[in-house]
């Protein structure tokens, strides 16, 4: 029953979405992905190599696009030289 209530209603929302302005729904797909960037900010910065993952995130979300290639590869890279020489013993035991 429920989701014939829903199906009537698709159309008048849809409608009511398409209206909105883009910067609205893109805001509203922000605030729903707050818990997820929140767990993934636990996880990354609980244990060691955190600024490390700092670096990976900051140059990532950055967009660097130097010599035509991506800012994922940058930001691995960046970290990966930040964290050898700011946390070095993050490092012991992995070589």
């Amino acid at each position: 029953m429920l989701s014939l209530v829903f199906a009537l209603f698709a159309p008048v929302f849809t409608r009511f979405m398409l209206a909105t302005p883009e910067a609205f729904v893109l805001a509203l797909g922000g605030i729903a992905m707050i818990k997820a960037l929140q767990g993934a900010f636990v996880t990354a910065f609980s244990t060691r190599f955190t600024f490390g993952a700092l670096v990976t995130f900051v140059v990532t979300v950055s967009g660097l696009d130097l010599f035509n290639i991506h800012a994922a590869f940058w930001g691995i890279l960046f970290s990966y030289v930040v964290s050898r020489v700011l946390e070095p013993h993050d490092h012991l035991g992995l070589d």
